[in-house]
């Protein structure tokens, strides 16, 4: 079982890998954005020392941090099941005896490994850009990081089983996509936002994708503020694992192979 999931996982390396010229650009994307973001928030907070409880050079580097996690972690898989599902494809994926959730979740550990390898050139270019500074609280944000990613990747298998009754799933992907990095506070930390917005970006799983363990990296969370983000994290996990168990029952049952 273990053999045939790696080797899932190097075909999603060799896919990031294949495409370098689409990688640099949008590497360099990244660095344009983070500086822009840069231009942006100081200019809005002018002289002011402070807002919310984030220094404008904690914001900087939240937002810098906040931006390469997406570009990091940000699953390619809900594209990939919509070709496949599309041509017809994922009759070869659901005859391995392996099964579809776990060949998809091996080809995003795969496709993230190679984000990542492509994303090292340009850290150092995006840490000077947004004045990222070393962390008093390495493990809390890599523990966060990490579960946060599982929680984006069940959300992505969610996004896939759906296709099997849709067939169609680009507008979903896109929508998805949209909010998923909006809630996550990739331009706007989460503390910022108003009223009712902020409560629903509290009840949303979709923080712990980004604004928890980039507010845990710049001190803006801390103590036991860490240990309630992993706790909910963890039950989020726990959630999403019964409700994909639970659709997948039904979807696979629903399989329409196009073109044969």
């Amino acid at each position: 079982m273990i053999r045939p999931l790696a080797g899932m996982a190097r075909v999603g390396l060799r896919f990031q890998l294949a495409y370098r010229s689409d990688v640099i650009m949008t590497v360099l994307a990244l660095i344009a954005q983070v500086f822009l973001l840069r231009m942006v928030w100081t200019s809005v907070y002018g002289g002011a020392g402070q807002a919310r409880g984030l220094t404008l050079e904690a914001l900087l580097a939240y937002l810098s941090l906040a931006n390469l996690q997406a570009f990091a972690t940000t699953p390619i898989i809900p594209l990939i099941a919509h070709f496949r599902i599309r041509t017809g494809m994922v009759f070869f994926d659901l005859s391995r005896p392996t099964g579809y959730l776990p060949q998809m979740a091996a080809f995003q550990a795969g496709h993230t490994l190679g984000g990542l390898l492509m994303l090292a050139p340009a850290v150092p270019v995006v840490l000077l850009v947004g004045t990222i500074t070393p962390t008093a609280q390495p493990l809390g944000y890599a523990a966060t990081l990490t579960l946060g990613y599982v929680i984006s990747v069940m959300m992505s298998l969610l996004i896939c089983v759906i296709g099997f009754w849709t067939l169609e799933t680009g507008a979903i992907s896109l929508l998805y996509r949209l909010i998923s990095q909006f809630f996550a506070g990739t331009m706007v930390p989460l503390s910022f936002f108003p009223g009712a917005l902020g409560v629903l970006a509290e009840a949303l799983p979709f923080k712990y994708m980004g604004y928890v363990p980039a507010a845990i990296y710049v001190g803006h969370l801390s103590g036991g503020q860490v240990v309630q983000a992993m706790i909910v994290e963890v039950s989020w996990i726990a959630g999403l694992a019964v409700l994909l168990w639970a659709v997948w029952r039904r979807a696979h049952r629903r399989v329409v192979i196009n073109g044969g």
